[in-house]
């Protein structure tokens, strides 16, 4: 979502119903449409809140290195690959109670499902320590995860949120109460099928353990309604779904701080049936399930006024779990992408995902020709 939109938050009722409603072709979607402007104020002045609070609780040197101006450049760094340190401050440098307000920070900016997936995802860097060994354990830290906080959270004026660590990049930019953009969001996976049952320290609670079982897969909502998605298609559909025999190696512009502008591939949803736009729906709902209502809300607001049947669907590689695989759904204003191409860290193959959902009109609420310059 980006600040063309921002007097758009009044958005349809609830999204299965819209996108039901809109991917029927129904005539207007306007009669459906409620205010959310009081819900989503509300959902934000929990945001300035939780953020006011966690930046009380530091140091003045842990301030230093939270708290970044809203115009650094930093603000539109993003990465998901390990790195030696990151913007903003790590959860392994505050004690237990600052890290909970840090938590409390990422909670407050998406749904329960959101928070829960966060912090799963945190908890798998202690899978890889098991897995790799002690060699690993300055890479594999389930408390190497950076909160930034970009200028003064309050509900007069812009200021943002970022949240990332290996696999993990969430970014939000809030204005006057509302939060206007929530890109990029990144997820990652590894392994993307759990080959036993772990049970490993959990930051939700802090202190709590977390217990995954053997043949666990995180990420399976979005990557199950790909797969479904593809198998109803007919072979002439499928000729249009498919545009590369080989699965590419990574998503597209990946750490990049702004998508570019670039022309769909695959099917259209106008050439899909009433059962496949239903499949459709899934799919981008298995991809916002993580965001708060009224972003969802607001997005599917959005996608709807450009067109959802102009949305493509593409797939490459292979067609079902057993390969490489990804695929990606595009509209005027977003584009969305589930990547299966990389080998686990035993070496077994397709088994380590990357998963994005990318703002076409601008990330981090930046015009996309702006931040390009």
């Amino acid at each position: 979502m980006s600040r063309s939109i921002l007097s758009n938050r009044r958005t349809s009722s609830l999204g299965r119903a819209v996108l039901l409603c809109a991917l029927s072709l129904a005539p207007t979607i306007s009669t459906q449409t409620i205010t959310l402007a009081q819900e989503a104020s509300k959902a934000t002045s929990s945001a300035t809140s939780a953020a006011t609070q966690f930046l009380s609780s530091l140091s003045a040197d842990q301030k230093k290195i939270a708290q970044i101006p809203f115009q650094d450049a930093r603000r539109l760094e993003w990465h998901f690959v390990p790195m030696e340190t990151r913007k903003g401050l790590p959860l392994r440098e505050m004690n237990d109670d600052q890290a909970r307000l840090a938590l409390a920070v990422l909670k407050s900016v998406m749904s329960d499902t959101g928070f829960k997936r966060a912090t799963n995802i945190m908890s798998y860097e202690a899978i890889l320590l098991e897995l790799e060994g002690p060699g690993a354990a300055k890479r594999r830290d389930y408390k190497k995860y950076y909160i930034a906080i970009y200028g003064e959270p309050n509900d007069r004026s812009e200021w943002g949120i970022s949240f990332e660590g290996h696999h993990l990049s969430l970014n939000f930019t809030l204005d006057r109460g509302v939060i206007v953009d929530s890109t990029p969001q990144f997820y990652g996976l590894n392994p993307a099928k759990l080959p036993k049952s772990f049970s490993v320290p959990s930051l939700n609670p802090i202190g709590g353990k977390n217990g995954f079982q053997e043949g666990g897969r995180l990420l399976a909502s979005e990557e199950d309604a790909g797969i479904a998605l593809m198998a109803s298609l007919d072979a002439a559909q499928k000729s249009k779904a498919v545009f590369n025999s080989k699965c590419p190696e990574e998503i597209l512009w990946a750490g990049e701080a702004q998508p570019k502008p670039s022309d769909p591939v695959g099917i259209p949803a106008s050439d899909m049936n009433a059962d496949q736009k239903k499949l459709l729906m899934t799919l981008l709902e298995s991809f916002q399930a993580t965001m708060p209502k009224e972003v969802v809300l607001a997005r599917m607001n959005q996608i709807s006024a450009a067109g959802l049947d102009t949305i493509h669907f593409g797939w490459a590689g292979t067609e079902d779990l057993s390969g490489q695989h990804y695929f990606r759904l595009q509209g005027p204003t977003f584009i969305a992408e589930f990547c299966n191409y990389q080998a686990d860290s035993a070496g077994n193959f397709a088994n380590h995902i990357h998963c994005v959902w990318r703002d076409l009109t601008g990330d981090f609420n930046l015009p996309v020709v702006a931040a390009a310059k």
